[in-house]
């Protein structure tokens, strides 16, 4: 029973020593940056329009002494100008042509979405490895501790048994 006691011991202390004893890994770190850049600009224009004319002809005639239409050969409207307004009035030729101002004024928005996500992984890089005669050392090092170890734990337990089997009489 102390021999399996012993080798018990043993590979436990194996264990331990082979599962301590493990290479570092690199370290990753992770930053992320999410930007959303929303830019709205504001166009504005005016919208001009073109000259414009209408037409009217007539025949004039005296009668009594008074001017008075005889018959009107054109009367033509422009694009936006309705055809004139003609009077006659004591020998007085009235002509109305109106046309209201006109401007259009126009504006309008434009949005530019922009999105930019930026991911920036670092690792750690290992600078100084160790060479295959520094492994083999740290290697036989721990089988030397082991067995070390190994005959402390004998000796002990030698020593507790001697002790333990004497009887001490007073």
């Amino acid at each position: 029973m102390n021999k399996y006691l012993e080798r018990i011991v043993f590979l436990f202390f194996l264990v331990l020593v082979l599962v301590s004893c493990s290479s570092p890994k690199p370290v990753l770190s992770e930053n992320k940056m999410h930007t959303v850049t929303l830019k709205e600009i504001v166009h504005d224009t005016v919208f001009r329009t073109e000259k414009d004319s209408s037409v009217y002809k007539a025949l004039l005639e005296c009668q009594n002494g008074k001017v008075v239409f005889r018959n009107v050969t054109q009367a033509e409207p422009g694009r936006s100008l309705k055809s004139p307004k003609v009077r006659l009035d004591n020998n007085k030729l009235l002509v109305d042509c109106e046309l209201k101002k006109q401007e259009l004024y126009a504006y309008w928005r434009s949005k530019q979405v922009k999105d930019i996500q930026v991911k920036t992984i670092n690792t750690t890089k290992f600078i100084n490895y160790l060479s295959f005669w520094q492994k083999v050392q740290i290697w036989l090092g721990r089988i030397i501790v082991l067995i070390l170890l190994y005959y402390v734990v004998r000796f002990a337990l030698k020593f507790k048994k001697q002790y333990s089997t004497k009887n001490y009489t007073d």
